[in-house]
């Protein structure tokens, strides 16, 4: 006797004196295994066409709540719990890391000096928050310069498409003027892949790739950048993300505070510092290699943005600490900037 084509039910429905057969935990298992992952007990009930007078169901729901293969989530409606096997975890290789280069200014040699201070391994992601205008896509795109022979790479975002997906000539002359990368190959094509993606971009993340996403746009309901970021950080697999995202002056973190810092492996915030200057301030470091969370920097930006120079590190102002103004008087030590160079 079959049910529905599922299964064979003589052990469950064979009549005897017109009294149904017991309901098995098997059969019930069996029944729960084609189950969505929730699902509500009195709708598995009529489905399988099982009694309200049968105890067993109830029994058996609540011995698998027990030894948590169900979990009840109130009012009829259950979850299943799925099973995890432990992780193995020292199989790992503890001695791999992810070899990414980080902004340089190549017109006068300066640099961050991060490859000393900053370790990362596969599947990191990196945040830079950065105010508009303030260099966020400067540093973004010396990302994706530095890395471009060492790595394949993904550019996608809101910066460097039309929204008709047509190629910006703005963005290339952008990259002409970043003269020490060769962008194309020798069979002239470029070396990595510009897509015109501005939402869901954890569908277009190629895992092993440095994946950059120059930015992600929300206007309302901003706590959902926290499920966007970890989205697109269980997609990276061994490569890593670089996420940009926009944030007000003088704030510490991007739009969507917290959520936007939670699962970053390193945080860079980004303000204006004079005209054609940006300060980008660490504020997170999962792996250090030395002291480095809350240190600061000073980059200009030249050749219409395309260029970092003259980067140097800055401490707060010793006399206004950095505030740029002392007893309502302009700091003449740092020039009201509130920062001077180390």
């Amino acid at each position: 006797m079959t049910y529905n084509g599922l299964h064979d039910l003589q052990d469950l429905r064979n009549l005897q004196g017109g009294v149904m057969a017991e309901l098995t935990r098997h059969q019930i298992e069996e029944w729960l295994a084609l189950e969505e992952t929730e699902f509500y007990i009195d709708r598995f009930r009529e489905k399988h066409q099982i009694s309200p007078e049968t105890s067993n169901l109830y029994v058996t729901f609540n011995r698998l709540c027990s030894e948590k293969k169900l979990r009840a989530l109130g009012r009829g409606l259950y979850r299943k719990v799925k099973h995890i096997d432990p992780v193995k975890w020292m199989e790992a290789d503890e001695e791999v890391y992810f070899d990414l280069a980080f902004p340089t200014g190549h017109e006068d040699f300066s640099g961050f000096g991060f490859d000393d201070l900053i370790s990362v391994s596969p599947g990191d992601l990196g945040i830079i928050s950065g105010v508009s205008n303030a260099g966020k896509s400067a540093l973004a795109l010396s990302f994706l310069g530095e890395n471009v022979d060492k790595h394949g790479c993904v550019l996608m975002g809101n910066e460097y498409t039309t929204l008709d997906a047509r190629p910006s000539p703005k963005f290339k002359r952008r990259m002409m003027n970043m003269k020490w990368v060769n962008w194309i190959n020798g069979d002239g094509q470029p070396k990595f892949d510009l897509l015109p993606v501005r939402e869901n971009f954890e569908d277009y993340i190629v895992p092993g790739k440095v994946n950059i996403i120059d930015w992600i746009n929300l206007t309302d309901q901003f706590y959902r950048i926290g499920g966007i970021l970890e989205e697109i950080k269980a997609a990276v697999g061994d490569g890593i993300a670089i996420v940009v995202l926009q944030k007000e002056e003088n704030s510490e973190l991007g739009r969507g505070k917290g959520f936007t810092r939670d699962l970053a492996d390193f945080y860079f915030s980004i303000d204006p510092f004079g005209d054609w200057q940006g300060r980008l301030t660490v504020g997170k470091v999962k792996a250090p290699k030395k002291r480095v969370t809350g240190r600061m920097w000073a980059f200009r930006m030249v050749d219409s943005g395309a260029n970092l120079h003259d980067i140097r590190e800055l401490v707060k102002c010793p006399k206004c600490w950095g505030k740029g103004w002392k007893n309502n008087v302009p700091c003449d030590t740092c020039g009201k900037m509130g920062y001077i160079d180390l």
